[in-house]
């Protein structure tokens, strides 16, 4: 009589395993089957949009740009920037080129230095703008060109313009095709205008008129067409900004805030801290 040889059970661990992998094949198929439909409405979506719609008729869809807001421009208006972007209300959410929107301004608003295009709702788009700050106007043909702290020109005013009296006068040399919305001044130009900038915005050289770069070697400053600094080269212009400060603060105190000449910096070096004051009735020169 033949013994029955029974089989072995399966062990805890294989039947787990096994179990594991057909729950992650269904997880699988179930995630793949998810992403057809989600791919397969959007197309839908996509084909359904009409001329029309993507050239600015309106439509209630729920995929459709319903309105488009502006925040940070103080030079153009909401309907300029919206223009320029190319986005139009009605136009397919999913056919909207943020990136070139953003490019289109930058290249037709020369004050705006930096662009954000979001979406602030499913179908609600808002375009940030960041603004550069003018540094001073420059002689221009027969008038001026706003420039800005990014070297850049904004824009051009009349020689008898208003506003002329608003900007702080750069004289310095210009880049071949410089202009409005190019690159006009130089990489040096462009770095001892900021350095000034700074200084005058946290002391009291803010009374700082004109900025005379012409030569690099002898970077002079109008103080409210009283006073005339004279700082030298670029090297160490920092440093010399600061005394010339505080040199300006003592000779105003030494003559009651009525003092007129020159504070000479042209000999400043970390080893001979000093400026020289020369009031007006002194000078030998008018430079």
């Amino acid at each position: 009589m033949k013994k029955q040889v029974s089989k072995p059970m399966p062990s805890p661990r294989r039947t787990l395993r096994k179990r594991r992998k057909l729950n992650k094949a269904r997880v699988g198929m179930l995630l793949f089957i998810a992403v057809l439909m989600v791919f397969a409405v959007v197309l839908a979506v996509i084909s359904s949009v009409k001329p029309s719609a993507q050239t600015g008729g309106k439509d209630d869809s729920l995929f459709r740009v319903k309105s488009v807001s502006v925040k940070g421009s103080a030079h153009y208006t909401e309907n300029e920037i919206v223009a320029a972007s190319g986005i139009a209300a009605g136009q397919s959410i999913f056919l909207v080129n943020k990136r070139k929107a953003a490019e289109n301004i930058l290249l037709n608003f020369p004050y705006v230095e930096k662009v954000t295009v979001r979406n602030a709702s499913f179908n609600q788009l808002e375009i940030t703008i960041e603004e550069t700050e003018p540094a001073g106007i420059i002689e221009w043909g027969s008038g001026w060109l706003v420039v800005g702290i990014n070297g850049k020109g904004l824009e051009t005013l009349n020689a008898d313009s208003s506003r002329v009296g608003d900007y702080r006068i750069i004289k310095c040399p210009t880049l071949d095709g410089a202009g409005v919305g190019r690159l006009t001044l130089d990489s040096r130009s462009w770095e001892i205008v900021n350095a000034i900038l700074v200084s005058c915005q946290n002391s009291n050289l803010d009374g700082v008129l004109e900025l005379d770069l012409e030569n690099f070697s002898d970077i002079v400053l109008n103080w409210k067409n009283t006073i005339e600094i004279r700082l030298g080269s670029d090297v160490l212009l920092e440093e010399k900004l600061d005394f010339a400060s505080s040199t300006l603060k003592r000779v105003l105190e030494d003559h009651d805030g009525g003092a007129e000449g020159r504070i000479d910096l042209r000999f400043y070096s970390q080893s001979n801290q000093k400026a020289v004051f020369t009031p007006a009735e002194l000078l030998e020169d008018n430079k």
